[in-house]
């Protein structure tokens, strides 16, 4: 199943979901009051979903005891134009002292993403940058996120019962997290 197929799906079971509340009368008969502000308001919401596709592991050029984890990401938007900002990675790890809550840095360079024959300069893809112009309904934005955890080896954490979480916010506040995406799974087909 591909990413677009898996965003469909999210983005159809919260449509379902939205669509079985309201209030019930006795009759069991949905009933439903739409006035132009709020109508409005739900036209000028963005509703963004964020996936993380591929998960880059490696040691920080001349600092090998600190950790580089390089992380492309789809963010598509179904609402109104907005764009994806705050972005923190929670590393969900049974290794002590793994730390979470990390910002993302900016890294300059090519690199190969692994299982792929695809090189990616992560200056022009840093999703901080490209994330900074609104993305439109309908549509989505990819991009490189890189995060670095000092003191940490690539053994501590490649491993399946590792995960990250990564966490975002739209400009009105609204929150947002990706799937759970387990290191040295596969995501995608």
């Amino acid at each position: 199943m591909d990413s677009r197929h898996l965003i469909a799906l999210v983005i159809a079971g919260l449509c379902i979901a939205c669509s079985h509340s309201g209030q019930t009368n006795t009759n069991s008969t949905v009933t439903r009051s739409s006035s132009p502000e709020s109508t409005k308001a739900a036209e000028n919401k963005s509703t963004l979903a964020g996936l993380i596709k591929n998960v880059s592991l490696y040691p920080v050029p001349g600092r090998s005891n600190d950790l580089a984890i390089s992380l492309v990401v789809l963010v598509h938007n179904s609402g109104a134009p907005d764009h994806p900002d705050h972005w923190t990675l929670e590393v969900i790890s049974p290794t002590a002292g793994i730390p979470t809550g990390l910002e993302p840095v900016h890294v300059n360079g090519v690199v190969e993403l692994p299982g792929s024959n695809k090189s990616v300069d992560l200056a022009k893809e840093d999703l901080t940058v490209k994330g900074v112009n609104p993305i439109g309904r309908d549509s989505e934005v990819e991009g490189v996120l890189t995060f670095v955890l000092p003191g940490i080896e690539e053994r501590a954490l490649n491993h399946n019962s590792s995960s990250l979480v990564l966490h975002f916010r739209d400009s009105q506040g609204n929150n947002y997290q990706t799937p759970k995406t387990y290191i040295g799974k596969k995501v995608g087909g």
